[in-house]
């Protein structure tokens, strides 16, 4: 039986997620306004992130982004992607999350995700969960930031056709 909300879902189900399928999102730049704007919102103005004279004589050469902006835009970036739309019920916690390189003004970022486990969750028999490693990588491939993802995902309802008969994402 369809619903109102059949035609929103546009994500891969949990059995559309096999081990090792492999994910990538496109870029996006980090700009100064991203900066300043994530600083403003989380109240995290250090220094590192908006003083120019001050980072210009320090470790990193001048101002960088904040870790979390990173984790931030790799979430969205994923998103982008429609992997899990209509698919995805909750974030259940990032593991293990690695600040590796700054990402700095001007970078491009994107994400790379991989299916490491997956099961079936035992106290929701229409759900499953998934722990993607993510990798955030700049313009030149470098890997900046990297860490664990657990999210729960539906199963896909009983009478409903497969990727392989619709087709896949991309």
């Amino acid at each position: 039986m369809n619903t109102p909300f059949d035609e929103l879902v546009l994500g891969r189900y949990f059995e559309d997620m096999p081990l090792g399928l492999v994910q990538h999102s496109a870029g996006r730049t980090i700009s100064d306004a991203d900066i300043l704007l994530f600083g403003g919102l989380t109240g995290d103005l250090m220094q590192v992130h908006t003083d120019d004279e001050y980072c210009r004589e320090r470790e990193f050469g001048g101002r960088i982004a904040h870790g979390l902006l990173g984790l931030s835009m790799a979430q969205g970036l994923m998103l982008r992607t429609n992997y899990t739309q209509g698919t995805g019920v909750a974030s259940l916690g990032w593991d293990e999350w690695r600040f590796v390189a700054p990402i700095r003004i001007g970078d491009t970022i994107r994400v790379r995700w991989t299916i490491r486990e997956r099961r079936e969750s035992r106290s929701r028999p229409d759900m499953g969960i998934v722990a993607e490693f993510i990798e955030v990588l700049n313009q030149h491939g470098a890997v900046v930031q990297h860490g664990i993802h657990r999210t729960m995902i539906r199963r896909r309802p009983i009478g409903t056709s497969t990727p392989a008969t619709e087709g896949t994402l991309g």
